[in-house]
């Protein structure tokens, strides 16, 4: 591997993303673009250790029996920092 593309690969992380809430979508909006969607403030190494931290997130609120948090994360996603779909969509 090219020691250039090597030093990119370590800059990307990984964003834990929550939808975004409304009147009309209380538990969260899944179809609003990505950019639109909550960033967590930390970001993590890689997308296991998102993917671990959201599901340590699920079972916490399952065990606790909050069904509208279960059902709020349920609908999280763990998205690179590189992803295009997190810059806004600029077209007229």
């Amino acid at each position: 591997m090219n020691p250039r593309h090597a030093a990119a690969l370590t800059l990307v992380g990984w964003y834990l993303m929550m939808p975004p809430t409304g009147r009309d979508h209380p538990l969260g909006n899944v179809d609003a673009p990505l950019s639109q969607w909550m960033k967590r403030p930390t970001s993590y190494r890689d997308k296991e250790e998102c993917e671990h931290v959201l599901d340590r997130y699920r079972r916490l609120t399952n065990s606790k029996n909050k069904q509208l948090a279960v059902k709020f994360y349920k609908q999280a996603q763990c998205i690179a920092s590189d992803d295009p779909r997190l810059k806004p969509n600029l077209k007229k």
